[in-house]
């Protein structure tokens, strides 16, 4: 049976939330790992995981061709229209599981086979080399995540990330703490990965029967839907990763440190965003009608709830950064840089999605293009010269471009967004973040008056109170939404008028 426009955004924002609950729980344990090891054993340690990590992400976003986020689009679209709904999804998800164990199996022989032939080239020991291999290794187990997020049963995996997190920290920082040095904190590493995995396996084949199998027809179909994604998101992977290891190379790991930090505090905020958005993807594919209706309120929805955390993280940049020690927080002017995209980041992650509904991959191929490219370009202009700075610059000045391209088409194929809403949906948080600066006020007060953006967005009507309502059953059920309603209705009618 299709999936009808009808309670989709619900489904979006209780699957967004435990998705982004899981985001915010892996950025911030992230922090705090390495806020522990590098205080515990210097930020050498720090460089040389990155570097690991960042060789391991390189191959794997070389041999992956876009696999996953085929079977994304396709495990929604056999739940949303097959008949025989589990035997479609079956033949997708095990023929994308035997692909990614194959290549990825191919990809970690190449590393070893170097890391054996030429011991030391780069920088890269033995050691370094066999580490980089596992990681990618254990990556063809992504497709049991991508069963889970598309069929929004993201709960199961926060219980998964929770649970690999917890061995993480224990099993690598007692590694450490016995005499493992480096190598201690990569097992510890390479355990969160690998549990994960397995975890989301499991919970995978309570849905789905354990029915190996491989189809050369459906492979065609996944790559057809994945490899537009494939390309520009290659390019982005080896941006991202040659940024942070010219930054490596020629500043050295105290900037690296201090800019990977940054990033990852930009990712929570825009993950707001970018999971509602994301979601839509599986959710969208499987609708017969009403895509661009849900669509376009997803996105309304998301960038509210989004721009004030985004407003506020960028104006009080160095209260967060400064967890992590004086040094870190110099990347306070990284992090703005990237937030003062988010806006566009939340615009292109909608129409992206929109169009992978619409199987339009020409579109995503040549806007991830005209995305990534200049970012590319860029890192090895600006990195060497302006470090962290131009790292950001350049992600930013990508953004802008792809954003120019996605509207354009949106445009061209129907696709408008409420320019005014939108306009206020900036304006305010903005305002009141800016009103909060010059005004240099306390940050408990400076949250307050930029959250209070939400009130003038109920106001108006920029929340509505179909939206509170979907929020309220999608995160805590119908009848618990409907007492909560009724206990603040004196407060929330009035701001309904």
């Amino acid at each position: 049976m299709a999936l009808s426009a009808e309670g989709q955004v619900g489904r979006v924002v209780s699957g967004a939330f435990w998705l982004y609950l899981s985001s915010i729980i892996s950025n911030l344990q992230g922090f705090f790992f390495w806020m522990i090891i590098s205080r515990l054993g210097g930020g050498a340690i720090v460089g040389i995981l990155s570097v690991i990590v960042g060789l391991s992400s390189l191959v794997g976003g070389i041999l992956n061709f876009g696999i996953y986020t085929g079977l994304s689009r396709f495990t929604g679209y056999c739940l949303g229209k097959s008949e025989d709904s589990e035997r479609c999804v079956s033949e997708y998800l095990w023929t994308a599981v035997a692909f990614s164990l194959i290549f990825y199996g191919i990809g970690s022989a190449a590393i070893l086979g170097i890391g054996f032939l030429f011991p030391g080239a780069y920088g890269y020991s033995r050691s370094m080399m066999l580490f980089a291999a596992i990681f990618n290794f254990i990556s063809f187990l992504g497709g049991f995540s991508t069963f889970l997020q598309s069929s929004l049963q993201t709960k199961r995996i926060f219980y998964s990330v929770v649970i690999s997190i917890a061995v993480k920290f224990a099993v690598g920082i007692a590694l450490f703490e016995v005499g493992y040095g480096w190598k201690g904190v990569a097992i510890g590493y390479m355990m969160n990965s690998l549990l994960q995995g397995i975890i989301n396996a499991y919970q995978t084949l309570k849905h789905i029967s354990f029915s190996p199998s491989f189809s050369l027809e459906r492979l065609k179909e996944l790559l057809r839907a994945g490899i537009p994604s494939w390309l520009p998101g290659l390019i982005s992977t080896i941006g991202q990763w040659l940024g942070v290891l010219i930054l490596y190379g020629s500043i050295g790991s105290l900037e690296t440190g201090s800019y990977y930090i940054a990033s990852q505090l930009a990712n929570v905020v825009l993950m707001i965003s970018n999971t509602m958005n994301g979601l839509l993807l599986p959710v969208l594919s499987g609708m017969a009608d009403g895509r661009k209706r849900v669509g376009l309120k997803v996105f309304r929805l998301s960038l509210a709830l989004m721009m004030p955390i985004s407003a506020f993280v960028m104006f009080y940049p160095k209260l967060f950064l400064g967890l992590f020690g004086e040094d870190i927080s110099g990347g306070w002017l990284p992090l703005a840089i990237l937030l003062l995209s988010s806006p566009l980041v939340a615009y292109s992650s909608f129409t992206t999605s929109l169009f992978y509904a619409y199987g339009d991959y020409g579109s995503i191929l040549k806007g991830g293009l005209i995305t990534n490219i200049p970012r590319v370009a860029l890192y090895f202009v600006l990195a060497p010269i302006y470090g962290g700075v131009g790292v950001a610059l350049s992600v930013v000045v990508g953004t802008v471009t792809g954003t120019i391209y996605y509207y354009v088409k949106a445009r061209s194929v129907g696709i408008y967004a409420d320019a005014k809403g939108v306009a206020l949906t900036l304006a305010v948080p903005y305002s009141l973040s800016i009103l909060a600066f010059i005004l240099r006020l306390n940050w408990i007060v400076g949250m307050l008056l930029v959250g209070s953006s939400y009130i003038l967005y109920i106001k108006a009507k920029i929340i509505t109170k179909d939206d509170l309502r979907e929020i309220g059953k999608a995160l805590l059920g119908k009848e618990r939404a409907s007492l909560l309603y009724q206990r603040l209705k004196p407060i929330l009618e009035p701001l309904m008028e």
